[in-house]
């Protein structure tokens, strides 16, 4: 059973059940108004005839005068229940009925009893037909049956009408997602539809995630084009050492020469692949948690101290307590690749690391990049202009603007003089990291 015949159903079912009820309210509400004006009649007409009873010479009779209607009877009673005088032409029931006082329905009609002063016990009873209003209640009853029907009929007809319009959108996404995952067209979209309502969010958040997953398949694709480019390089020089290598028979110094200088190749494809891996995992859902900068700096300075060492370099610490939202590992590898990088491509023997109010800042000697090729260097595998020669995967700058996004953290740069800084600036710490 389709979405829309359920819709249209548990419409009819309540619609039906409405209804239903309000025609029985209707039904009981006429039936009782006219027995209660049936009752009023009835109470007129003994008023009326009370007032026309004779009394002479000790029998009661009705004045010649008085007539009755056409669907009016009128009995004057004796106290054992006999007729004394009737007008009327409605037909009395055959049997004898007890002398009560009050109101009774008797099949099709309906007789009002009281008791009539004097010397003598005298009942006075009013018969009235109930014919007319049978035949009007079951002409109701008709046709509120045949307007329920004919109602439920339409109502059925407009509930699917609008079941059908309202589910259209629906339609549209679920004929976009078929042909997405049959032809892998992510460019398809869905028709938007008009309006503020649910609907038109639905579209257009469906639409808006399209573009996002087309954004990045398309981003992967070229990641992966690029990667396979960046590796194709150091496979080929290590393939060609060993065929260099294996071509003749040397000596043991120049197999280890050799292979020492295939375990830097290795070295610089291990480093290659973790950073990929990492900048890889950079799409993942985000795992935010309270993170204080300067112990996640120390760590960094730890990790990175014997490079600096090897070169020659020192590394100058300012720190000062700062908590913000991030990913712990994430905060140590972004301030690691910053200075790496400023051990690397910084003049001089110093490189200062810095933590203040929430902004991490690594500050070394030289210009720096070129300012203009500063958004060029946070994409994968871009090098800065003559700098080839140095060792590298050109992964860290994309790495680092990769992980600060996930955090709403800005990356910018700094060049005053013969001094180049980059700063991450995180937001500002609130109680709830959604906030």
């Amino acid at each position: 059973m389709t979405l829309r015949l359920r819709l249209t159903l548990g419409y009819l079912l309540v619609f039906v059940t409405t209804l239903c009820l309000g025609s029985s309210l209707i039904y009981y509400a006429t039936a009782r108004t006219l027995q209660h004006n049936l009752d009023d009649s009835l109470q007129e007409t003994a008023t009326i005839v009370r007032a026309s009873i004779d009394w002479q010479r000790g029998r009661v009779s009705l004045e010649p005068k008085l007539r009755a209607g056409p669907d009016i009877q009128v009995q004057l009673l004796g106290a054992q229940g006999q007729v004394l005088d009737q007008i009327g032409q409605v037909t009395a029931p055959a049997i004898s009925l007890p002398l009560q006082t009050g109101t009774q329905s008797w099949g099709q009609l309906r007789s009002l009893t009281q008791t009539v002063p004097g010397p003598q016990p005298v009942y006075l009873r009013v018969f009235r037909s109930t014919e007319s209003l049978s035949e009007f209640l079951e002409t109701l009853f008709r046709m509120l049956l045949l307007g329920g029907m004919a109602m439920t009929a339409l109502a059925g007809g407009t509930g699917y009408w609008l079941a059908t319009r309202a589910l259209k959108p629906l339609g549209e996404v679920a004929r976009t997602a078929q042909t997405i995952a049959e032809k892998g067209d992510y460019t398809q979209r869905v028709l938007q539809s008009p309006g503020q309502d649910e609907l038109a969010q639905l579209t257009a958040t469906v639409n808006s995630m399209l573009d996002r997953l087309s954004g990045t398949i398309e981003h992967e694709k070229q990641f992966a084009r690029i990667a396979s480019h960046e590796l194709r390089t150091p496979l080929t020089t290590l393939k060609g050492r060993l065929d260099l290598t294996l071509e003749r028979e040397r000596s043991a110094a120049d197999y280890v020469r050799a292979l020492q200088g295939m375990r830097e190749r290795v070295e610089t494809l291990s480093s290659m692949s973790e950073s990929l891996l990492a900048l890889a995992h950079t799409d993942g859902p985000v795992q935010l948690e309270r993170v204080e900068l300067a112990g996640a700096a120390l760590r960094a300075h730890e990790a990175i101290e014997d490079l600096a060492q090897a070169q020659g370099k020192q590394i100058h610490l300012d720190l000062s307590e700062s908590w913000v939202w991030a990913e712990s590992e994430g905060v140590v590898r972004v301030i690691s690749n910053l200075l790496d990088n400023a051990l690397k491509y910084g003049q001089g023997l110093h490189v200062s690391l810095g933590v203040q109010g929430g902004e991490v800042t690594v500050k070394n000697a030289g210009t720096g990049p070129a300012e203009a090729q500063w958004s060029q260097l946070l994409q994968p595998f871009a090098r800065g202009r003559g700098l080839q020669h140095v060792i590298g995967s050109g992964l860290g700058l994309a790495l680092v603007d990769s992980l600060c996004r996930r955090w709403q953290a800005v990356v910018y740069p700094q060049w005053t003089g013969e001094i180049f800084q980059v700063t991450v600036r995180f937001p500002v710490l609130t109680s709830n990291p959604q906030d």
